[in-house]
């Protein structure tokens, strides 16, 4: 998972009347948000632009599955309410309240190789469930979700992944963190089997890397031909750790464990 700027999206043309039609039918004449889901559908294109293609969630290779967008608030009924709730309808068609996101941490699913089962569907757990809202009249911005979201600077940053068997694992030991990192995990089905083993082949791949800077490093001697050879092997690990490549966000965080005073470019690299 990386930060996800959802200002660089570059929406169609009449899109914004288009949203604020389909709106209306919806809270005012009492339609149904499905009715009008080509006005959600029409952004996958502009949504994959800004995450090369992969799932703003799990990042996985964008091969993987179809990716859809998905409402973070779910539209039409959530699962964790205490109270009759018939979903977000109000931000149905509001372009903060839409993520883009893969078939496997979407929907219900339970992967027969590991064991395990996920999928966010009509999921949206909060902090505290006496803070949720009901009604456009209520304040969302009192909700504290417990799903992480790509779309707040920062939460990225609290998802890591184990050397051992490459499964998902909370990068903080702050409790309420590591809480909302379970809950996420389990809902959006990130410590499915066939994902763990992709991670880790993505995080032993990035130590043979490291490795290999260490030694170049070590070889420094001042002439612009070892120079040159340390340069070429920091490439490739910045591009792993870039936004947009396989689990960058995981294998930032994997990063930023190898730091040791020795080799100061390590943090140069983080930034």
């Amino acid at each position: 998972m990386r930060w996800i700027d959802q200002d660089k999206i570059q929406l169609p043309e009449g899109w914004i009347d288009r949203a604020a039609q389909a709106k209306q039918r919806v809270m005012v004449d009492g339609a149904k948000p499905d009715d009008f889901d080509g006005v959600w559908r029409c952004l996958k294109d502009p949504f994959a632009v800004i995450s090369d293609k992969r799932c703003w969630i799990c990042e996985a290779p964008a091969a993987r599955s179809d990716n859809a967008i998905d409402h973070f608030r779910p539209k039409n009924r959530v699962a964790e309410a205490v109270g009759k709730h018939s979903g977000y309808k109000w931000l149905a068609f509001k372009l903060s309240n839409f993520r883009y996101i893969c078939t496997f941490c979407n929907s219900k699913r339970k992967d027969r190789n590991g064991g395990t089962e996920g999928g966010k569907a009509d999921h949206f757990p909060l902090q505290d469930e006496a803070s949720r809202a009901y009604c456009e009249d209520d304040d969302t911005d009192d909700e504290v979700p417990l799903l992480l979201d790509p779309c707040e600077e920062g939460e990225w940053k609290l998802l890591g992944c184990s050397v051992e068997s490459g499964s998902p694992v909370a990068a903080t030991d702050d409790p309420k963190e590591c809480e909302r990192v379970s809950v996420s995990i389990s809902l959006y089905h990130l410590h499915q089997d066939a994902l763990n083993k992709m991670r880790l082949s993505q995080i032993r791949d990035l130590d043979q890397k490291i490795v290999a800077a260490k030694d170049r490093y070590n070889e420094l001697d001042g002439s612009a031909k070892r120079q040159k050879k340390y340069r070429d092997a920091l490439k490739p690990i910045l591009r792993m750790i870039s936004p947009g490549s396989d689990f960058s966000g995981e294998m930032y965080n994997h990063l930023k464990k190898r730091r040791v005073i020795e080799h100061p470019w390590l943090q140069t690299l983080l930034g």
